[in-house]
């Protein structure tokens, strides 16, 4: 009767925590590396999307221009909030069509938007300006 006791009274060994815990490893940890995934899924297209609205922005500013202002800009700092200088704008212009049949020459624009002190470009625009509008 005493082996009974003992054997009822018997904890958890060793082993069987182990084998608990990996079982708890296997379940969790695809959880916890899709939650990293989405997570940094979603900075990188928050990133995309304001990068995105500085190109949409920094065109609409050349359109109000006028033709002949319209120059390339080297690249600038572009804060999030002030001072963060987290993007940099860079405006390229060159003049495609100078001497048409109207005389009245083309420029085309193009804006990029880079993480400050990156090469790589997150976002990209091109638009075509002529002197009477576009």
């Amino acid at each position: 009767m005493s082996s009974r006791r003992l054997i009822a009274k018997r904890g958890v060994t060793l082993v069987e925590v182990l084998i608990a815990l990996t079982i708890l490893a296997v379940v969790i940890l695809p959880v916890v590396i899709g939650l990293w995934q989405s997570l940094v899924a979603t900075n990188e297209s928050s990133i995309s999307a304001v990068a995105s609205s500085i190109v949409r922005e920094k065109i609409e500013g050349l359109k109000v221009k006028g033709f002949d202002q319209v120059e390339s800009e080297l690249r600038e700092p572009r804060d999030l909030k002030p001072g963060d200088g987290f993007f940099e704008v860079e405006v390229a212009v060159e003049t495609v069509r100078p001497n048409d049949a109207a005389n009245s020459g083309m420029k085309k624009a193009e804006v990029s938007v880079y993480r400050a002190g990156g090469t790589e470009t997150l976002a990209i625009a091109t638009t075509y300006l002529i002197p009477f509008g576009i």
